[in-house]
């Protein structure tokens, strides 16, 4: 019998923390890390076990809400995404291949501090995490303790791989590329293909594409949460004319270079949402891509539908004016999900990240603040 998702049996994914899923979306703790544990005792375990028997009854392990919330508001999951990409490796898998699928954050180094972030993706919030929330999670290199040679070992049969962050070019470079080398020597790199998740506030040297050359496709994917002052408040502290010099480079060469593509990410928040309309339009005219969006699902005062409903409503009729279909599939998600008890929270923390890093939303989100003021 053909399981709900064969993620579990293929993929594995660490985070910038370090610890082992059996991929991003999944919010379960396994209670494996690998800076404690190694990924054959994640394997053997019975946390994977028990979320295999759950999806060969066709059914949705808990840890695997956000597939589900998104497919039930007819948003892609990761899970049709990957079936879709990979339909031939997914359909033709046998359990003797392994990993072939591998999510792998090399530490939580990072350059920025993203409103919608936290100190366990990015180094930077280290302080302003101790200054107002009281906790303090170090920068941490996660692979510290693993050899290249180690994860090589493990997935000779790989197909993929996904390095997101912190920046992936800023944590651990050496390693990663290590890594990507034992790939090229083997012979497998070009049967592989490579998804980056940047900031875009740095540009990567020439050892990098020196070594991408050698794989079966590259994506680079620009993480952008807006544009002009919303882009610089949210990706706090980035700089719009760096990141729009960077999208020229990465363009110039996704031209150059046969196998380099590149994709466009928007985290969906309560900060941008009223302005998907004008973020998809902003990327029609930079001759980007179309973007894929996904939802912030923490911190939890921070997801798109923490509006009270009079204020959600006013959102859903604003995007539904949009002519573009993605930000239509976002007013259905706004009408059909609520979390509304975290509203307090997010007034409350919005003013004091402003506060402490000298921002002011009402000025860089006027129409939602007017909509906040109309509710008050």
């Amino acid at each position: 019998m053909k399981p709900l998702c064969l993620v579990p049996w293929n993929s594995i994914d660490i985070g910038p923390q370090g610890d082992i899923r059996p991929c991003c979306k999944f919010r379960d703790d396994s209670g494996f890390n690998i800076t404690r544990n190694t990924i054959q005792e994640y394997q053997n375990s019975d946390f994977l076990n028990n979320v295999k028997e759950t999806m060969l009854k066709n059914e949705w392990p808990s840890g695997c809400a956000m597939c589900s919330i998104e497919e039930e508001n007819n948003i892609q999951s990761k899970r049709q995404l990957d079936y879709a990409r990979w339909k031939s490796e997914f359909d033709n898998y046998t359990e003797d291949k392994g990993i072939i699928v591998a999510s792998i954050a090399f530490g939580n180094t990072c350059n920025l501090k993203c409103i919608t972030c936290s100190p366990i993706a990015s180094s930077r919030w280290h302080k302003e995490s101790i200054d107002l929330l009281g906790k303090r999670v170090p920068k941490i290199e996660t692979i510290d303790n693993v050899t290249s040679q180690n994860i090589f070992d493990l997935m000779p049969n790989l197909i993929h791989f996904d390095i997101p962050g912190g920046e992936p070019f800023l944590a651990e470079p050496d390693k990663q590329k290590d890594l990507l080398q034992l790939y090229v020597n083997s012979g497998q790199s070009k049967n592989i293909s490579i998804h980056y998740t940047t900031n875009a506030q740095t540009f990567p040297d020439d050892t990098w594409w020196s070594l991408w050359e050698n794989f079966k496709e590259i994506d680079i994917q620009l993480s952008i949460d807006g544009i002009n002052e919303r882009y610089e408040y949210i990706r706090y502290p980035a700089s719009y004319s760096v990141l729009e010099e960077n999208i020229q480079k990465y363009k110039n060469a996704s031209e150059n270079m046969n196998n380099i593509g590149l994709s466009i990410s928007h985290t969906v928040s309560a900060y941008n949402i009223y302005y998907l309309d004008e973020f998809f339009t902003w990327c029609k005219t930079m001759s980007l891509p179309r973007p894929w969006c996904g939802r912030v699902h923490t911190p939890l005062h921070m997801r798109p539908c923490v509006f009270p409903t009079d204020i959600k409503n006013k959102i859903i009729s604003h995007l539904k004016t949009s002519k573009h279909l993605d930000v239509h599939m976002w007013s259905n998600y706004l009408d059909n999900n609520d979390d509304s008890e975290h509203w307090n929270q997010f007034l409350i923390m919005r003013d004091k990240h402003d506060l402490y890093r000298n921002t002011n939303f009402a000025k860089t989100f006027p129409e939602v603040e007017d909509l906040i003021n109309g509710f008050q």
